[in-house]
């Protein structure tokens, strides 16, 4: 380091201030000042102070420098602070060193000439300065550079959840054992042909008794049981040839289906899937007469979306948004506190940076890291798993990077607010789940109990997920009031952000 310091002094053509309580380090200066109690006992090069007081080190001159005080200093009843320590005087100015050089009293405060800085130069000040930034988004660049592989894995995490969500969620469960219990012995009966029409790839059929039926569901090995009795093909028939029948012809000439329905996604499906069975039965059976059995109920073309939507379709552009707005807090959540720890905030305080400057440069860095997360998040889903999209691609990506910067934005304010990384981590996570589950992003808001979904239409994702929905299935603008609420909810909530992390970071300087 003094090399260095030597180095920039003789081709860089400036001075250097070093202050320090290691004596002996200072003889590699050209010129040392001794201070004791804010009074400068002695200055001048190293050799000549030691020379002056016949010393063989620095460290024993101050040595005897600061006994000879003392001893004035108790001869004339004062002490260091405020009486003359000796009359040496100054090597290159000649002036009278003893007194105190950090005091100032009454008279000199009085002196000293007030000036008022122009509105304009007040502004000029305030506002931030291009450069500062640049440079702070320059050092977090090189930070992340220097972490490659943890870089990366910042770039295809978000790919990797948004395909966990679309690979798992919302699809048919596959391979659902249920019992079968047929009591028509003839092979050419109704019942045989109803279970042929029984999705196979979704619906693993076993056949048993009565009793081995029901004790395999009590046990949990199977989801359900579909029984038929042993008059149903004749039953049925009587069913649909004649005006008037028995109770007991109904009931013989029906399915009867009992379900474990602890899981209701798995129970819907299967009765879903009886349901189409029987339809494809009926055609089968009725050809263009088929109409005779079906629900007077007949749902038309959907006006948005299609009949074949799953809940992937639904829960996607939610998760899209919560992916992007959690991936962005973690970012930025040990921003300030890694700094901090690292000492780097404080020199940044030191070269001149205002907490705006540092707070737009973090911004502007971690945007840059969620805008390819974005773009490779668009892919996918658009691409790869064909999630359909009826609007504007402009208005999703402008919506999921404002979602971003929010996320950005609240990292922020855990970092500007919290000092240690577990509790900035637990503040992250804190808020996940509530945020996720209230925000109808796994579930419809208009699920959720009223005084519940004041404070979900109050939260940041809530409307904006909302409003992608209405971008990419109906193909809506900003002409629509669902639309833009999306997006005036989410910059009230990013101006919201900033300005409270901006508050805390001052208020923490």
């Amino acid at each position: 380091i003094w090399q260095h310091l030597v180095e920039i002094v003789k081709t860089g053509k400036v001075s250097v201030i070093i202050t320090t309580h290691y004596i002996e380090e200072a003889r590699q200066a050209n010129v040392v000042g001794l201070m004791r109690n804010g009074c400068l006992l002695a200055e001048g090069p190293p050799d000549a102070v030691m020379k002056q007081h016949s010393a063989t080190t620095l460290e024993r001159a101050f040595l005897q420098l600061c006994e000879t005080s003392d001893q004035i200093c108790s001869k004339q009843g004062s002490s260091p602070q405020s009486g003359p320590l000796q009359n040496s005087q100054s090597f290159e100015s000649g002036r009278d060193e003893s007194r105190p050089i950090l005091a100032v009293g009454p008279g000199a405060a009085e002196e000293i000439p007030k000036y008022s800085a122009d509105w304009k130069v007040r502004a000029r000040h305030m506002m931030p300065k291009w450069r500062n930034i640049a440079a702070l988004m320059i050092k977090t660049m090189v930070r992340m550079k220097r972490m490659p592989g943890s870089l990366c894995f910042q770039f295809l995490l978000p790919v990797i959840q948004v395909s966990l969500i679309c690979l798992c969620v919302g699809g048919d469960p596959k391979g659902i054992q249920v019992a079968v219990v047929n009591n028509e012995t003839s092979p050419s009966g109704f019942s045989h042909t109803l279970l042929s029409f029984l999705d196979n790839s979704s619906v693993y059929q076993v056949p048993l008794s009565h009793t081995e039926a029901f004790n395999g569901i009590y046990n949990g090995e199977y989801w359900g049981v579909i029984g038929f009795g042993k008059n149903f093909t004749s039953y049925l028939t009587k069913r649909m040839m004649q005006r008037q029948v028995s109770k007991e012809v109904v009931d013989g000439g029906s399915v009867h289906v009992w379900l474990d329905q602890t899981n209701q996604q798995i129970a819907i499906m299967l009765q879903k899937k009886v349901h189409e069975a029987f339809q494809a039965f009926v055609t089968h059976k009725l050809g263009s007469m088929s109409y005779l059995a079906d629900l007077p109920i007949k749902f038309e073309e959907p006006i948005y979306g299609s009949q074949n939507t799953d809940f992937t379709t639904f829960v996607t552009p939610g998760a899209v948004l919560s992916i992007t707005f959690y991936l962005a807090v973690g970012l930025t959540a040990l921003s300030f506190v890694l700094e901090r720890k690292e000492g780097l905030l404080d020199r940044c305080w030191v070269a001149g940076v205002s907490s705006m400057e540092t707070m737009l440069a973090h911004l502007f860095s971690q945007l840059f890291v969620i805008s390819f997360q974005i773009i490779l998040l668009l892919l996918f889903i658009l691409l790869v798993f064909k999630i359909p999209n009826e609007g504007s691609l402009v208005l999703v990506i402008i919506l999921i990077v404002l979602q971003g910067v929010t996320g950005i934005s609240f990292g922020l304010v855990i970092s500007a607010g919290i000092d240690d990384e577990q509790s900035a981590n637990q503040a992250a996570l804190g808020i996940f789940y509530p945020n996720l589950i209230l925000s109808g992003i796994i579930w419809p808001v208009e699920c959720i109990p009223y005084p519940l979904r004041y404070i979900s239409l109050a939260l940041p994702q809530t409307y904006a997920s909302e409003a992608l929905r209405c971008i990419m299935y109906r193909g809506w603008d900003l002409s629509q009031m669902m639309v833009w609420r999306g997006f005036a909810v989410t910059l009230g909530w990013n101006t919201f952000f900033l300005i409270l992390a901006t508050v805390i970071l001052k208020l923490r300087t």
